[in-house]
């Protein structure tokens, strides 16, 4: 029979053990009284105690670091505990390591990869650790930013998230839990006006926005600008890739925020030129089920480009 095994990473006291617990307090996941073997290779200010361990039919283990997380450990403890599911509480300072989710027994899928971000330090922890924050979130299936108030800015922490793991799902919340409704809310440009114009500025959170929810701009006319960033197989001649590149944790290491504009004049376009293009947004269907948006051109004008090329997010 199957073990679940379920990784909470993040920083210290970001709100690991927090979310382990209100896991466990919740009785839709926890139907029958599962028994939850806790893995905790990290101690911040919130404890777990004997009678919450009791009530909640869970056991824990203290690890010293992630090596000791070897499939013959992760079998022995299963040994020890028969446990039905387990949480692993990840050293905030470490690496994931590729390995530990290569190397896991096969009757212990690893299910969820869950992520805590502190709202209140994010911001200086993107400017000068995107790196080490690059290694807590890049494999998140979900983040949960917790402490938020209603004056922060929820574009630019969901931009920089999605810059680093655009399929994350993320999830804000107040203190102790609560919820937060934004005063500046989540974007910063008219959704209404006829033409919706997007800044160079904008960009990146207009792009993130249109990945989420490309319904939202379907038959909208708009203005992106943007690089001729990539080239289309021959058989597209009137079509190109327009996009900016945001870094993903170093300026070696970038992805592309791309989107398909059609029925441009190719030849008379320069490969990695800056341009302007006004046209109208369609919704498609992938191959797989995905919807994407392609643009329509009615009009595409150069022009020289933004002083700093790559996509922000605030």
């Amino acid at each position: 029979m199957a073990t679940p095994i379920y990784l909470f990473t993040g920083f210290l006291d970001s709100g690991k053990t927090s979310l382990i617990m209100d896991t466990l307090n919740d009785p839709q996941f926890m139907e029958n009284k599962p028994r939850t073997l806790i893995l905790c290779l990290e101690q911040g200010e919130t404890e777990y105690t004997e009678q919450f361990l009791n009530d909640h039919n869970a056991f824990i283990e203290f690890l010293d670091s992630s090596l000791q997380l070897t499939p013959d450990r992760m079998k022995e403890l299963d040994t020890i505990y028969h446990p039905d599911q387990i949480f692993i509480e990840f050293n905030g300072s470490e690496k994931v390591p590729d390995e530990f989710m290569k190397d896991l027994p096969d009757f212990m899928p690893l299910v969820e990869i869950l992520s805590t971000v502190d709202a209140t330090t994010f911001e200086s922890y993107i400017q000068n650790m995107r790196g080490i924050l690059f290694e807590q979130l890049r494999y998140s299936d979900v983040v949960i930013v917790n402490r938020c108030t209603p004056k922060m800015s929820a574009t630019m922490m969901r931009g920089n998230i999605k810059a680093i793991n655009p399929r994350a799902q993320i999830y804000y919340e107040g203190s102790f839990g609560e919820p937060v409704e934004f005063e500046a809310g989540t974007l910063p440009f008219d959704l209404k006006a006829d033409v919706i114009d997007i800044s160079d500025d904008d960009y990146g959170l207009w792009y993130m926005d249109a990945m989420d929810d490309p319904d939202k701009y379907d038959g909208r006319e708009m203005i992106l600008r943007g690089k001729y960033a990539e080239k289309m197989p021959p058989k597209y001649k009137q079509s190109f890739v327009l996009g900016r590149r945001a870094m993903v944790c170093c300026e070696q290491d970038t992805s592309l925020c791309g989107i398909t504009v059609t029925g441009v004049r190719i030849k008379e376009l320069t490969f990695g030129e800056w341009v302007r293009v006004q046209g109208k947004m369609k919704v498609m269907d992938g191959p797989q089920g995905q919807k994407y948006l392609v643009m329509y051109a009615d009009h595409i004008w150069k022009y020289e480009g933004p002083e700093n090329e790559y996509v922000t997010f605030s």
